[in-house]
């Protein structure tokens, strides 16, 4: 009896034991649990925080930017009244010191823009980027060490300065950013060795296309290319750097042209550009006054550039491809013009993964000069600069002037810049290994792939149609949705 009593105290022992180590194990699954979920919550509220501070130092980049361009607008017209007032009074001292400080204002307005931009986004907590950083400070040493010597075919300069020391002063300037950090890019950059034309190979919806499948932008974009390319030798040449006036900055720069010529002639209707040239003389320089010899002379204003300036058709609900609006804008603001995109990289470690980086938070924003003359009257209407700008705002990406690819994407740009030209002259095997646009054109020199676009395209090409409104127009979507 005793050692049936014993044995089953035993067995009572090991079974209490084994319920007490099951509860010490799940105490110690959901303590694990509640870390992670901790843990989790904290990285998710730090993607959201960061999300959010780029987007304020983006927002406040471009509006800092943008206010810069039009104060500078407004000087360059302010000089181009003095202008006339100087002809008036036959002052050629004056005349020749104006244009010199026109000439330079055009370049000096737009990097103190940029300057702004990169204080505007480090008060939001941004930080300054290396990468921005080092492209800045590259770009440098190119403006110095190449612009005033890199001759064309013909042995011509191929960017003649547009003053005196130009490319020096440009550089300092250019330098003097990147020694303070840059952490917003001037995403609209211009770049004077940038190609032009609409070269499929410079086309980043391209790469998307073909990294996607989306069989269907070839449909409506290029069908032939896909179904008779054969090889790399098959590409047109890559578009030349084209010949231009170098009177803009590269970044933020103003659109703005130089005319030598009458006052009547460039505006076109001499009697409404006196009154209201009058007008602006009384409120700016009160006592001054506009003559018949300040309209008959010629001499060298500085103008809106027609290339620059158009109409901002994009914005118009009539246009073939257009940004969905839901309103009307204004006849005054219709045009396109100077405008600032700054683009944020931001990225971070996260607690659940400390070795690794967390995704890149990348926001672009666009702001823009806004003015009008006589309250309904477009800025450029009369061609000439004269102070016009009031206020600043944010506009779509997709409506400004940045490349689809944007200036500082710095992968798009280095494969733009480093490696088409190799793989132009020596096909995939010149290619970067580690470039994404790289393996895209790896994917698109196989047979098969394009064999498939083709074949599928044969039995679906009934399903490629655009979104659009009624009539046929297409409508909403663009790269950026912004």
């Amino acid at each position: 009896m005793s050692h049936t009593t014993k044995s089953y105290k035993s067995r009572r022992r090991i079974s209490f034991g084994g319920q007490s180590g099951q509860a010490m194990l799940f105490l110690l699954m959901t303590l694990v649990i509640l870390v992670f979920a901790i843990l989790l919550n904290l990285d998710v509220h730090k993607i959201l925080r960061l999300k959010f501070l780029s987007q304020n130092g983006g927002d406040a980049a471009a509006l800092a930017a943008a206010r810069w361009q039009g104060i500078t607008l407004n000087i360059v017209g302010d000089l181009n009244i003095m202008q006339a007032v100087a002809i008036a009074e036959e002052d050629e001292f004056t005349i020749g010191a104006i244009s010199n400080i026109q000439a330079r204002l055009l370049y000096t307005g737009p990097m103190i823009a940029v300057e702004a931009s990169q204080q505007a986004a480090k008060n939001n907590k941004m930080y300054a980027n290396d990468d921005f950083t080092d492209r800045m400070r590259a770009h440098a040493a190119r403006v110095r060490e190449v612009y005033p010597y890199q001759t064309d075919s013909d042995g011509e300069m191929m960017f003649p300065e547009p003053y005196p020391n130009a490319w020096e002063e440009y550089a300092d300037m250019l330098d003097a950013v990147a020694n303070n950090g840059v952490a917003a890019g001037p995403d609209n950059a211009h770049y004077y060795n940038d190609r032009t034309g609409g070269h499929t190979l410079l086309r980043m919806d391209f790469y998307d296309a073909v990294a996607g499948e989306s069989w269907c932008w070839f449909y409506h974009h290029d069908y032939e290319l896909l179904q008779t390319y054969s090889s790399y030798n098959d590409w047109d040449e890559l578009p030349p750097i084209p010949h231009q006036e170098y009177i803009n900055s590269e970044l933020f720069g103003l659109g703005l042209t130089k005319q030598t010529a009458t006052l009547e002639d460039i505006t076109g209707d001499p009697t409404a550009f006196t009154t209201l040239f009058t007008e602006i003389m009384e409120e700016r320089m009160p006592g001054s006054a506009i003559t018949e010899t300040s309209t008959v002379t010629e001499a060298t204003w500085y103008t809106y550039s027609s290339s620059r300036w158009g109409t901002w058709d994009i914005m118009n609900p009539e246009a073939p491809e257009f940004f969905p609006l839901t309103g009307t804008l204004k006849e005054q603001y219709n045009y396109r013009g100077a405008d600032a995109v700054c683009r944020i990289n931001s990225d971070g470690l996260t607690l659940l993964t400390p070795d690794q980086q967390a995704p890149m938070v990348v926001w672009s924003a666009a702001a823009k000069p806004f003015g009008f003359l006589n309250d309904t009257e477009r800025p450029n209407d009369y061609t000439l600069v004269i102070p016009a700008y009031h206020q600043v705002a944010m506009i779509p990406v997709d409506a400004s002037s940045a490349p689809s690819g944007g200036s500082y994407n710095i992968e798009w740009r280095d494969h733009i810049e480093l490696h088409l030209d190799p793989y132009m002259a020596g096909g995939t095997g010149a290619l970067d290994s580690d470039c994404y646009y790289c393996a895209q054109l790896t994917t698109w020199e196989r047979d098969s792939f394009r064999e498939s676009g083709v074949d599928w395209l044969s039995e679906n090409s009934y399903l490629c149609t655009l979104p659009g409104s009624s009539g046929g127009r297409r409508g909403g979507g663009t790269r950026r949705g912004h």
